[in-house]
């Protein structure tokens, strides 16, 4: 008699899926989606008014130059503060009169998420508080701009090496 490993197969390759639908859900458990913004706004709210967010960007990137400084790629010892310029495009005089809010993430994770708060002015430069990175990697700095009635969200990749 001659023994059929079918069933065994079967049944096996049964709880290969079941096993990955477990992996699965805990995985988009773990990581809810609804968490991630952009300058800790949720989803939802960027969602919702998109028209206005899209216009008051325009709005202020036609008046104003928002760039951040520094070099992209950061040694993890030198990394420990972000710097804004913002600047008036018709004289290029420095924007004194904005509010600068400053944040720290990784992409793809909301567990290391910082928020750094106002920005301070310092001969030019808006410039975050001190602040420490435990880990190399990507980094997103964030910085929510109100100037007037407008508010923008800009945003800057980092590799800490």
């Amino acid at each position: 008699m001659m023994k059929n490993y079918w069933p065994f197969g079967i049944f096996l390759l049964a709880m290969v899926v079941v096993g990955l639908i477990v992996l699965t859900l805990k995985v988009a458990i773990s990581n809810p989606v609804e968490l991630q913004g952009i300058c800790q706004q949720n989803s939802q709210y960027i969602d919702e008014n998109s028209n206005e967010i899209a216009q008051m960007r325009a709005r202020l990137l036609k008046q104003y130059n928002i760039t951040f400084e520094g070099s992209q790629n950061q040694n993890s010892k030198d990394f420990h503060q972000i710097f804004l310029r913002i600047s008036d495009k018709t004289n290029d005089k420095i924007t004194t009169n904005a509010k600068v809010e400053f944040f720290l993430t990784r992409p793809n994770t909301t567990k290391e998420d910082q928020i750094l708060g106002d920005g301070e002015l310092v001969n030019g430069l808006w410039q975050s508080r001190y602040f420490e990175v435990q880990k190399q990697g990507r980094y997103q700095s964030e910085a929510f701009v109100e100037i007037g009635a407008d508010s923008i969200c800009i945003t800057k990749e980092y590799f800490v090496r």
